[in-house]
């Protein structure tokens, strides 16, 4: 377990985010750990909690998840044949409406045999941060896959985190908030007003 405390002045280790404090529960009460205490690169302790108090668990509750049993990939592969097949048919749009029918069955038959998954933060940070475009590049014997980047205060100092963020924001922006608040600025203002309630 890895969580980021802050020393307080009764010299008291607190939490700094609420994701800390959830890592921290994971402690029973009155059971002792060892801590190795590693000093964190220059990097702005309020901006860490703009993204970990703000934007992340901002964007995560309004997000609601739409199933994903069909990649935007397949899905766009599907359509682009269809659409190709389509046009030497004459345009009518009968094999591309066949094909979002399709899709629409398989994902609800891949759905049928899937288990009903909620929603987890840490899953959500780490999809945003391969989204992001911080990502490292991974052979499994299942293929190719993206792992997430470190974004500890070891690995990124301010200027580094600030360009996070704002990929971030951008994807959220993008792909969650744009379908609820009308500018970029007032959603930023949602996340600091959220931010000002933890404090």
């Amino acid at each position: 377990m890895e969580l980021v405390a802050v020393k307080a002045v009764d010299n008291s280790l607190r939490p700094v985010t609420a994701i800390d404090a959830d890592s921290l529960k994971k402690v029973k009460v009155g059971q002792a750990v060892k801590i190795q205490v590693t000093r964190q690169k220059d990097r702005s302790l309020p901006h860490h909690r703009l993204f970990f108090g703000g934007l992340l668990p901002f964007a995560f509750d309004y997000w609601q998840p739409a199933g994903g049993v069909i990649s935007p990939k397949e899905r766009d592969v599907v359509l682009w044949i269809a659409k190709r097949l389509d046009k030497f048919a004459g345009n009518k749009g009968i094999i591309v409406t066949a094909a979002d029918e399709a899709l629409n069955l398989l994902a609800k038959k891949r759905a049928e045999k899937l288990p009903v998954i909620d929603k987890d933060i840490d899953s959500f940070r780490r999809w945003l941060t391969i989204e992001a475009g911080y990502f490292n590049i991974c052979v499994t014997p299942a293929g190719v896959v993206k792992e997430p980047e470190s974004i500890s205060f070891a690995r990124m100092d301010q200027d580094e985190f600030n360009a996070f963020y704002q990929a971030c924001f951008t994807v959220c922006w993008n792909m969650i908030l744009c379908n609820r608040f009308s500018s970029k600025d007032e959603a930023q203002q949602a996340i600091d007003q959220l931010l000002s309630l933890g404090n």
